[in-house]
């Protein structure tokens, strides 16, 4: 299977990845892509994606510039151990918020060592952002005086855009709300618009998507993963390695995910599943009260979807989680 990374925003992390937030597994499953979770040093400073970024510099992408390029490279190379599983020559990044900037960041950094194996990245709710365009982001990972991009030496955050040329390109794939932070003053949304028209100055590949709503209120998992593959079939069932990759030894196809087992007594359906994910996002194996009080709200909603499981059970399956249901990986 092909892998497409989904990384988490600031603060976050990768818990609830493919069963409430990020690409569902159900998705992934149907597609016939792997889903995998990357996870930032959970200190409360996310992901350390370097803060000074300028023409000059381009984008740092060595070890000593950020300790993301060693894990990712790390978590890559973990995942071709299992080359039976995962196909390693195509990979595909996506994330929101500070995940955002991750994913543009990092696939900048994979373009440049190995362009063979990434055609395209996604992005939401965070875009370009170039000092003294007037939107102010966070504050810096590590310098707390000034917020990105606009430190004394600061030039771009998160990456510096260049065009890239190879067979494969590097598509971008650009989605936001256009009430992002607000609708007073929309900062995220205007960097995914700077975002876009820049890759397309440079005659890059893009494709936009903005829709009402705010920040990381992600409308179509579906039209993010559409978009990555783009009509080539590299990350969605039946795609293979790009040509100047060795050939696969295996199939051209994936085979057809395995049908789920009818309804059972013991588990919810997945139509069960995904009323409940659906209704109360973020909730998943929540173990919480607001969890059992959001699930028990939407018994009208989601109880005949769940026989013959009865209900309080597949509430407790939504809130205290079932491992033999959560198929995503998380690095």
């Amino acid at each position: 299977m092909p892998v497409l990374f989904w990384f988490h925003g600031g603060g976050g992390n990768a818990q609830r990845c493919g069963g409430g937030f990020g690409i569902p597994f159900n998705l992934s499953l149907s597609k016939g892509f792997a889903i995998v979770c990357g996870e930032a040093i959970q200190d409360g400073n996310g992901w350390r994606i370097p803060e000074v970024v300028t023409d000059e510099t381009g984008t740092p992408c060595k070890a000593s510039d950020s300790l993301e390029i060693t894990y990712m490279n790390n978590a890559i190379a973990e995942l071709a151990k299992d080359g039976n599983t995962f196909d390693t020559s195509r990979i595909f990044t996506s994330g929101c918020s500070m995940g955002s900037a991750f994913s543009e960041y990092i696939a900048s950094c994979i373009k440049e060592d190995q362009p063979n194996v990434i055609s395209a990245f996604a992005t939401h709710s965070t875009g370009l952002k170039v000092k003294g365009d007037g939107n102010k982001f966070p504050a810096a990972t590590l310098d707390r005086k000034y917020t990105w991009g606009e430190c004394p030496k600061c030039q771009y955050f998160p990456f510096k855009p260049k065009a890239f040329n190879d067979t494969l390109g590097l598509k971008a794939c650009v989605f936001d709300n256009t009430g992002d932070k607000s609708i007073q003053d929309p900062q995220f949304y205007r960097s995914s618009v700077a975002l876009a028209k820049k890759w397309q100055a440079l005659g890059m590949k893009t494709e936009t998507h903005f829709a009402e709503g705010g920040h990381c209120q992600i409308h179509s998992y579906e039209d993010i993963v559409t978009c990555l593959d783009d009509g080539t079939n590299r990350l969605v069932a039946g795609g293979s390695p790009p040509s100047p990759s060795p050939p696969s030894p295996f199939p051209p196809s994936p085979p057809s995910p395995t049908p789920p087992s009818p309804p059972s007594p013991d588990q919810p359906s997945a139509d069960c599943q995904k009323c409940f994910i659906d209704n109360c996002p973020h909730l998943h194996k929540a173990a919480s009260a607001a969890c059992n009080n959001c699930a028990m709200s939407h018994q009208k909603t989601c109880a005949s979807s769940c026989k013959p499981c009865p209900f309080r059970k597949a509430v407790s399956w939504f809130c205290e989680g079932d491992s033999k249901v959560q198929l995503v990986l998380t690095v």
